[in-house]
């Protein structure tokens, strides 16, 4: 939907952008971008075989869901179990508490093109004069086999280094669209999607 656009020019962050103090877990960006390397594969691997670049939104960002940052971590923490600890999801609000830029260096594990705000204006915040042609025929007329923008999260760990929690938001059209947060457990040195997601989600 077109407000979902919108929410990606503004950048806004699921989890505000107050911080309150370190995250509780010392990782690294490498460590971060093999659970995204992990997801992106699972999701968009099929697009991969053929040379397309994923097209990924240049900052990490979670949608807000029109929720403080102090909400929006009181919901989650709300659901922490066995099977999602709370030290997970601190650890993934506090990371995600202010807009940071994408690791340049996640284009050396997988093929994708940083989307800046810039960019992305260019297809989508234009004068209601110049409607035509529509925002996503300019965007795919430049990216032609993409499967729409995708924006990712940082991601948040366990004290134990074995659970793993990111968001994951991609649109493709006006109408078609989806965004969630998902866990992620480490079995045999691989993540592996647990299927299973807490806090809210969207579909377009």
């Amino acid at each position: 939907m077109r407000s979902f656009i919108a929410i990606i020019i503004l950048v806004l962050t699921g989890c505000g952008r107050l911080n309150h103090g370190p995250t509780t877990v010392a990782t690294s960006p490498t460590l971060e971008m093999d659970v995204i390397v992990s997801i992106l594969q699972e999701r968009f691997g099929a697009h991969l075989p053929n040379g397309t670049s994923l097209v990924i939104n240049s900052t990490f960002s979670i949608d807000g869901f029109g929720q403080s940052y102090d909400e929006f971590t009181r919901s989650l923490l709300s659901e922490a179990s066995d099977q999602v600890p709370s030290d997970l999801i601190r650890d993934f609000c506090q990371k995600n508490a202010k807009p940071q830029s994408v690791w340049p260096a996640l284009g050396l594990r997988l093929p994708i093109k940083l989307l800046s705000r810039s960019e992305l204006d260019s297809f989508f915040a234009v004068p209601a004069k110049q409607k035509k042609p529509d925002g996503w025929d300019r965007f795919y007329a430049r990216y032609p086999k993409s499967p729409g923008i995708i924006t990712i999260s940082r991601v948040g760990f366990n004290q134990s280094g074995d659970l793993a929690i990111i968001y994951l938001g991609s649109q493709s059209h006006w109408l078609a669209g989806s965004g969630q947060i998902h866990i992620f457990r480490k079995q045999h040195g691989k993540w592996v999607d647990e299927r299973f997601s807490i806090g809210p989600s969207w579909v377009s």
